[in-house]
């Protein structure tokens, strides 16, 4: 067990840490509710991510925004700054995501082999509100270290993360019904105190409360590793963010950004 609970301070502090390291400003810019456009900083030879922030590959230009609710925050490099500072500022939080402007940034990021995701809102917990659920009647679950019994629905978690997503997978909880294994809930280490939770299961099995329960048993397997667990879902997937809020998860910030799609 960690030394001390993963309360909602801690949780905040490590969310807006990560998120000040990755926009390259202050964690005041983050929460003072106006929308600040901000430089990236130099990329750094010796490391493939951004010092402070996720363990992703940082693609190059850079261009990403986020909103913690209050205002946000708009980074770019430098060589994109002449059409990204005229198109956000003196704009306001909601004003950011208008589909006119995200649409700019997706025609102007495609010229440099880059596709642009989101908005995409991710989710937080702490240890005081999670909400742990058992296994519905027939399955159970079982955290697993391992790569065995490993059922097709699973690779969907692999193949389901973007360009530049390339941390590794560090457990899983598996959900086994009758014929074997039909779900998972696996966790990805994106930072030292940031781990970011993955879930697929057999279509035919959804439904039946699955879902939470992979989901609260993860997440306790996760506060027991002393990191703070993080789940995205996309801005239309209801499903995932009704399974996400009923564990005790709640909205952290929302994100939207562009990576580069080529191969090769």
């Amino acid at each position: 067990m960690t030394a001390a609970p993963i309360d909602r301070d801690r949780v905040q502090t490590v969310i807006l840490g990560m998120l000040a390291a990755e926009q390259f400003c202050g964690r005041d810019e983050l929460q003072d509710g106006q929308v600040h456009v901000v430089e990236a900083g130099p990329v750094n030879p010796e490391m493939a991510w951004i010092r402070g922030g996720r363990w992703f590959e940082r693609p190059e230009p850079y261009f990403s925004l986020v909103s913690v609710g209050v205002g946000g925050v708009v980074t770019a490099s430098s060589k994109l700054m002449s059409w990204v500072r005229p198109l956000y500022e003196d704009v306001d939080r909601d004003q950011m995501m208008e589909p006119m402007r995200i649409a700019e940034v997706t025609t102007r990021m495609e010229e440099h082999g880059q596709k642009t995701f989101g908005p995409f809102p991710r989710w937080v917990c702490a240890e005081e509100d999670l909400r742990e659920y058992p296994a519905p009647p027939g399955y159970t679950i079982e955290l697993r270290d391992d790569d065995d019994d490993r059922h097709a629905v699973m690779a969907q978690q692999a193949g389901s993360r973007r360009p530049g997503e390339r941390t590794t997978h560090q457990f899983r909880a598996l959900a086994i019904g009758p014929q074997g294994p039909i779900g998972s809930a696996g966790v990805t280490a994106d930072s030292d105190e940031l781990y970011q939770i993955h879930i697929a299961i057999t279509e035919e099995h959804r439904g039946r409360g699955l879902g939470r329960a992979l989901t609260s048993a993860i997440t306790r397997a996760t506060f027991d590793h002393g990191a703070v667990p993080y789940y995205g879902t996309t801005s239309v997937n209801t499903w995932s963010m009704r399974t996400a809020i009923s564990c005790g998860f709640y909205p952290s910030w929302v994100h939207l950004f562009s990576r580069d799609v080529r191969t090769g």
